[in-house]
């Protein structure tokens, strides 16, 4: 079935104005009604247009998306498939949350108490969810598979006084490395302490340490912006990676 352009812009729910748009930039390209010159858009525009309204609400940008139309089917159905695992997950994370929260109020009313190891689970199954959405190929092709899972399942199994244990090693890491980034000084007593904070904070997960793996971490942050950014926001300022990265190569012998 054919649509003009009036009709498609009412069933996908986007106005005439964004579908000439899409027609001009080459994203959603018409055809033309050889008797009027008026636009019209054939079933597979349809389609087209649908994968677009999708990768849109997935965050995408035209220029994205636009790439990701050239691909093959098979890999727009790749991406798409990858989108749909990403959404389950923040649908199950909601849901934990949403338990988690109505048990706590239900104890704080006087219900049933939460033990501390139920206090802390949504939040470290979400954490080990994100940690694989975000970095589970690399770390897979960098360290192993087992190494990887084995680092995952330790996280997940921490005991509540471990978990919170963790979460405060890594506070004062972001202390500690926010006075070094300032002073520039890493022969200082506190960029040492900022080392032995981020491997204190590894061996919460890690089984197996060497100073090696650490330098190869370093690099790691170094080449990825993804780790550039976790830093240098949670510390507040732009070199806090690179302050990091430079600690870790000098201290991880």
């Amino acid at each position: 079935m054919a649509y003009s352009i009036q009709a498609l812009a009412k069933l996908a729910g986007v106005s005439p104005r964004t579908l000439r748009y899409y027609d001009q930039i080459g994203l959603l390209s018409a055809q033309r009604n050889p008797t009027n010159g008026y636009r019209i858009y054939p079933a597979t525009a349809v389609d087209q247009l649908q994968l677009i309204r999708y990768f849109q609400a997935f965050g995408f940008s035209l220029v994205e998306i636009q790439s990701l139309l050239a691909q093959s089917p098979a890999q727009q159905t790749a991406a798409l498939a990858k989108q749909r695992a990403t959404l389950a997950a923040q649908r199950d994370h909601l849901t934990e949350l949403l338990t988690t929260l109505d048990r706590t109020l239900a104890a704080r009313n006087g219900g049933p108490q939460m033990t501390d190891t139920e206090k802390f689970a949504a939040f470290k199954r979400a954490q080990v969810t994100q940690n694989e959405q975000a970095f589970g190929d690399e770390a897979r092709e960098r360290y192993g598979t087992t190494a990887f899972t084995d680092s995952q399942q330790k996280f997940a199994h921490l005991s509540a006084a471990d978990y919170q244990a963790m979460q405060a090693t890594e506070h004062a890491l972001f202390a500690a490395l926010k006075a070094v980034a300032h002073s520039g000084d890493l022969a200082s007593a506190t960029a040492q302490r900022v080392y032995q904070l981020h491997r204190q904070w590894l061996c919460f997960t890690w089984n197996n340490y060497t100073a090696a793996t650490h330098r190869g971490l370093a690099n790691l942050y170094a080449a990825d912006e993804r780790f550039a950014a976790y830093y240098n926001e949670h510390v507040g300022l732009p070199n806090a990676t690179k302050t990091l990265v430079a600690i870790i190569l000098r201290y991880a012998r």
